[in-house]
């Protein structure tokens, strides 16, 4: 799946740490591209059929974490391991959204991105499922400080090496969890903290 999102309007901001989080509306264009065929016993791959499906749009409401190309530095996260960082960061703050808000992690969606043109560089950004909107952006972003701290503890405290269901691994991902860096999100989430 291709997922690309336009902010269309930003209606609060503020700092947490080193993040600057944003609330707002948002288009969510997403387009499905393929599909995996996997054999059931083992789960290998059998291959990859691409479609040619129509683009879909989804008007809706969004916070966003933007993330300062010197917190990558800081963070001693390169730029080769920053896009699997983000999406890691981005899958286990969708895992632990429901902590702070009243949904599912099925009721939101996220993308996470080098170059979030809106915002004018990487940002790992959390959307409402919903067309208009269904209140979850609104609670994440009021919760924000507490959502990046808890985030950061469920990555730390999983026992897993590269990461897992557990913690950075999101069973709705539509790139198939990849690339996934879980060592350099919870290095990113702590140097945002300090």
């Amino acid at each position: 799946t291709d997922v690309d999102i336009r902010v269309v309007s930003c209606d609060a901001r503020r700092r947490v740490g080193a993040f600057e989080v944003g609330l707002g509306t948002v288009e969510v264009h997403q387009q499905v591209t393929g599909y995996q065929r996997k054999e059931a016993m083992s789960g290998e791959s059998l291959g990859v059929t691409p479609l040619d499906l129509p683009r879909s749009t989804l008007t809706t409401r969004a916070f966003w974490y933007q993330v300062p190309d010197s917190l990558l530095v800081t963070a001693g996260v390169d730029r080769t391991e920053a896009p699997g960082a983000l999406h890691a960061a981005e899958h286990a703050g969708i895992g632990v959204l429901p902590l702070f808000t009243i949904c599912d992690r099925w009721d939101v969606g996220g993308v996470s991105t080098l170059h979030q043109a809106d915002l004018g560089g990487p940002a790992i950004v959390i959307y409402d499922g919903y067309q208009g909107g269904a209140g979850v952006a609104e609670l994440g972003y009021e919760a924000a400080d507490r959502h990046v701290a808890t985030t950061a503890s469920v990555i730390e405290a999983c026992p897993c090496a590269e990461g897992c269901p557990s913690c950075v691994q999101s069973p709705k991902c539509g790139n198939g969890n990849e690339p996934l860096h879980k060592a350099g999100a919870l290095a990113l989430l702590r140097a945002a903290l300090i």
